[in-house]
């Protein structure tokens, strides 16, 4: 039985929340559609090939961090739980996926892809969590208030 004090410590940093949300592609991880390893718009499981190779200097800094962090992404929702068995596999932790993007079934389902669409929804969620979005895509940013847009690139050491 672990000391009550040490107990104490340790629950007090797994519930440590990293206060912005982070974007996934581009910002979390290497953003390469190209690559079906990484994203494949037809299979979400694609994600569970993730490599710590493939973790941009941010997504290393916030997975050093030990911290507890919520992803806001344009993947569709059946890639949430992928998501995060590939990124808590490589140490991430995780606390909640939100999702605003389509699941692609069909080849019709291409057609419903809109990043404008996509970009909506995620500013509409900043602005009801009132929490800062990390995002790499700068369309997901505009119009929203500098305390709650940091635009990044991928090679971004810092946030």
């Amino acid at each position: 039985m672990s000391h009550p004090v040490c107990y104490t410590k340790r629950m007090k940093i797994e519930n440590e929340i990293l206060k912005p949300i982070f974007d996934l592609d581009g910002t979390l991880i290497i953003e390469d559609r190209e690559s079906i390893r990484l994203f494949d718009f037809h299979n979400a499981e694609a994600i569970l090939n993730l490599e710590e190779s493939d973790l941009t200097p941010l997504g290393k800094l916030v997975r050093d961090s030990g911290k507890q962090f919520d992803i806001l992404t344009a993947r569709g929702a059946s890639n949430a739980k992928f998501i995060r068995i590939a990124l808590n596999n490589l140490g991430l932790n995780v606390r909640k996926i939100v999702t605003v993007g389509i699941d692609i079934n069909t080849p019709e389902d291409m057609d419903k892809v809109s990043s404008a669409k996509v970009a909506r929804k995620k500013k509409k969620v900043v602005r009801f969590v009132l929490r800062k979005l990390v995002d790499n895509d700068e369309r997901n940013l505009e119009g929203l208030p500098e305390h709650l847009a940091e635009l990044v690139t991928q090679d971004q050491t810092e946030f």
